[in-house]
């Protein structure tokens, strides 16, 4: 009777094991008008997140996935037929074991809804270098399997510098082009150049639940708006403080 005891309990231990190495589930987001479920999967063995957001206001549909064993976050914007490749901002990120445990916490308290008035808004500004389509040989297996269901053009993104001239992009940008930057002439008048960041109005978003890991526990867990608007880069003319002048030139594919 022991040794059957103890098969049991073994084989009740085993299936709890496997059935957290692959989790779903999902928060209700209420974002002004809008209603949606953000849909998220984890799995511990291989520490990856990988989190669907629908459309919503003015809000692109965005598929990631976080391979927090590699530090890398790849998202794919079926609106725009693109996936971008960077590195995992770990400020604004929790690996699979912390994501999974935020939920089971919020679960058991009878919560799973974000709104905006009870969260944390952080805008994050990454552009894409559009220079190079990236091959995905490049990417880890959990990357690789999960870009093959898109197989969009691979691009990588890069984190603005913090002191760059950011720029709000209207319809009327002098200068948006298909090809490599550094390839572009632009008359200045015999004038310097310089690199300015201009932001459109596209966006993707991502809901999350963060926690303070102190120790083994997780504490102060709150709600979190991660929101990145589109970001392209530009060369201007030195004297430009207008990105929608005709004296500049931003990478974007159109």
């Amino acid at each position: 009777m022991g040794k059957i005891t103890i098969i049991l309990i073994n084989a009740l231990l085993l299936s709890v094991v496997t059935a957290f190495m692959n989790m779903k589930f999902g928060y209700q987001i209420i974002e002004g008008k809008a209603r949606y479920f953000e849909n998220i999967e984890t799995n511990l063995k291989k520490n990856i997140v990988k989190i669907h957001t629908p459309p919503h206001n003015n809000v692109m549909e965005s598929y990631q996935i976080q391979d927090f064993l590699q530090g890398k976050q790849l998202k794919c914007l079926p609106s725009i037929n693109q996936c971008r490749l960077r590195d995992i901002d770990m400020k604004n990120a929790a690996d699979a074991g912390q994501t999974t445990e935020a939920f089971i916490q919020s679960w058991n308290k009878g919560d799973n809804t974000i709104t905006n008035e009870n969260s944390e808004v952080v805008t994050e500004l990454y552009y894409a270098n559009f220079d190079q389509v990236l091959d995905d040989s490049s990417l880890s297996e959990s990357l690789k399997e999960f870009y093959q269901e898109f197989k969009y053009p691979l691009y990588t993104e890069r984190k603005v510098p913090h002191d760059a001239e950011v720029y709000n992009m209207t319809h009327v940008t002098g200068g948006r082009v298909k090809r490599r930057l550094t390839t572009l002439s632009l008359d200045c008048n015999g004038k310097d150049t310089k690199v300015l960041y201009g932001i459109n109005s596209s966006s993707s978003c991502t809901r999350l639940k963060l926690c303070k890991k102190v120790g083994v526990y997780l504490v102060n867990c709150g709600n979190r708006h991660l929101t990145a608007p589109g970001v392209y880069q530009c060369v201007c003319c030195s004297w430009v403080t207008n990105i929608n002048s005709k004296y500049c030139r931003c990478a974007e594919i159109v």
